[in-house]
């Protein structure tokens, strides 16, 4: 029987935050014993503002936090940078583990599943793997009493680049906007300006 490789995304999450670090411990185990292809993998905790701290990971985390090329690395950075709270996936949103309906689009469905997992004031371990059987990770996990969300790394890729291409039509449209409300400002302090020198001279 020919086995099939699956490269997903995995966020895992425990009652107990201790249980986190014992799930990486295991995580790097499978991986050193073939069960398991691990790219890279983080403990993550949520602050209250939002902002996301790596806590612990593979060999793949440096002093700065994750390597920039790692898909990982750019998850983190977008789930926990601004353009994530704009987005919905700050404290205020994640409070009970629900984002709004209209933050939780069918384009942004892996990503916003996989944010659920990080609540406020709680971690999680957030891993970019190669399965080639689920039950290897989702055994040692529900013997803990954890649970594992899982979506296909190429989804979340894909939207990790919808995203990308949504904040920079955001800070365009921005741009465009206060160019137009500057452009109006001068105009408005141009008429006064002109209405002043008027009056002063009689005209």
């Amino acid at each position: 029987m020919t086995e099939t490789k699956s490269r997903n995304v995995i966020a895992i999450r425990f009652d107990d935050d201790d249980k986190t670090y014992r799930a990486l411990a295991l995580l790097k185990n499978a991986d050193t014993d073939g069960l398991v292809d691990v790219h890279a993998a983080v403990v993550i905790e949520r602050r209250a503002d939002g902002t996301l701290e790596i806590m612990d990971g593979t060999g793949q985390v440096t002093a700065a936090g994750v390597t920039k090329g790692s898909l990982i690395g750019m998850l983190v950075g977008l789930l926990g940078g601004p353009f994530g709270v704009l987005l919905g996936w700050g404290a205020g949103a994640l409070v009970g583990g629900v984002i709004d309906a209209h933050k939780a689009s069918d384009t942004d469905a892996a990503i916003s599943e996989l944010a659920r997992t990080v609540l406020p004031g709680r971690n999680a371990l957030i891993a970019d793997v190669t399965e080639v059987r689920e039950s290897v990770i989702d055994t040692d996990v529900a013997a803990e009493g954890g649970t594992v969300v899982r979506r296909p790394a190429h989804e979340v890729l894909d939207e990790y680049e919808a995203a990308g291409a949504a904040a920079k039509e955001a800070q365009a449209a921005a741009a465009d906007k206060l160019r137009a409300e500057k452009r109006a400002e001068h105009r408005e302090e141009f008429h006064e300006r002109l209405e002043k020198i008027k009056d002063r001279i009689h005209l």
